[in-house]
């Protein structure tokens, strides 16, 4: 939303008479076409046209201000709701990846159980086989022993 431009010249006579219609003790001037302001009912008409154009300027400047923080906090809000989404879906990605954490852990645990194992067994079929090639050369030696008896 745009903010409304501000007319330099306001429309305010010297005479002192009011462009807008009395509510409550105050008088609403409509300084440029959908943009007024308020000022109190029991201003001097006589008034000097500066003072009161400065006075003008200071309640549209007030007003502009006022327009600006409350659009200003909108902003804020639609920012918070935002975040406040993006850290929902965050949690939410957060619990996945912590349930997938936990599945890889598991399965990397049951790898490293059937590599301990398949290594035991290497280890046992290793030994089998050293107790196997033991067990030839004694063999071996046995019969050129009982080979060279005979002869």
């Amino acid at each position: 939303m745009s903010f409304p431009v501000v007319a330099t010249s306001f429309g305010v006579s010297q005479s002192g008479s009011q462009a807008g219609e009395k509510k409550g003790g105050y008088v609403h001037y409509e300084v440029e076409p959908g943009f007024t302001i308020r000022m109190r009912h029991d201003i001097d008409p006589t008034t000097d046209p500066k003072k009161l154009k400065r006075i003008i300027s200071n309640r549209v400047a007030a007003q502009k201000s006022r327009w600006k923080k409350v659009q200003y906090l909108d902003a804020l809000v639609k920012r918070s709701m935002e975040l406040q989404r993006h850290v929902s879906m965050l949690r939410s990605q957060l619990a996945i990846a912590s349930e997938q954490k936990r599945y890889l852990e598991n399965e990397q645990r049951q790898l490293k159980e059937y590599i301990s194992a398949r290594l035991q067994r290497c280890i046992d079929n290793d030994g089998v086989i050293t107790e196997g090639k033991a067990e030839i050369e004694t063999l071996k030696k046995n019969l050129q022993a009982t080979l060279s008896n005979l002869a």
